[in-house]
């Protein structure tokens, strides 16, 4: 099995152990809110982490907070913004993260 396609919230996902041990790449688009404190804690202490996360955002000052929280273990590669909604006052962001090797 090379790839895998779930949808399902990263909180689900976390909880029932699916964040480690299995993928490679984990792309994730939250709510405005940003990640739930759950899929964090799970990323900071998961003993197989992904490797790499593909984190899409649409609420900035949320993406902020994960992204501190992201650093821990995590280190960012790519970032990019985009207005995908002419028209809005908020804009995507798009951040690549690669797990630090120690």
């Amino acid at each position: 099995e090379r790839a895998r396609y779930t949808t399902a919230s990263a909180a689900d996902m976390a909880i029932a152990g699916e964040l480690g041990g299995g993928p490679d790449v984990l792309i994730v688009d939250p709510p405005r809110k940003g990640l739930d404190d759950v899929v964090l804690d799970k990323l900071d202490t998961e003993l197989h982490p992904p490797r790499r996360i593909v984190y899409v955002s649409c609420g900035f000052k949320a993406f902020k907070r994960d992204y501190s929280r992201l650093l821990r273990r995590y280190r960012p590669v790519h970032a990019e913004g985009h207005v995908l909604f002419p028209g809005a006052d908020h804009m995507e962001t798009l951040c690549v993260f690669d797990l630090e090797s120690n």
